[in-house]
């Protein structure tokens, strides 16, 4: 991994665990390094897809939920490039290493309340 990318991995665990802490509220960043062409659409979506995203997307350092929506959509087709790609798993390891985060906050705090 490049120490790039490791130093954006490690701010956004930060955050992260500052945000299961309590300590920070929600942040969210885009980073797009060239312009890609959008296409407006309106399309109804189940209420509970949405909320999956929207609560996704209110995490620290991610992706505007319509984003991971496209995003979701990109792997389903098998269609993606390589700056997707890239960003898909850097994201994907800092998932999991939030939600072992969370995991073990929560553990601690039922320990505590014990």
């Amino acid at each position: 991994m490049k120490k790039e990318k490791f130093d954006r991995l490690k701010k956004s665990m930060e955050q992260a665990i500052a945000y299961e802490r309590g300590d920070a509220e929600a942040g969210r960043v885009t980073v797009r390094e060239q312009p890609v062409k959008k296409l407006r659409i309106n399309i109804m979506l189940d209420e509970d897809i949405v909320e999956h995203f929207k609560r996704r997307a209110a995490r620290p350092n991610t992706a505007p939920y319509q984003t991971q929506i496209n995003q979701a959509l990109r792997e389903l087709i098998g269609k993606s490039s390589q700056e997707y790609v890239e960003d898909t798993q850097v994201e994907k390891i800092a998932d999991r290493i939030a939600e072992k985060v969370a995991e073990r906050l929560r553990r601690g705090k039922k320990r505590k309340a014990a």
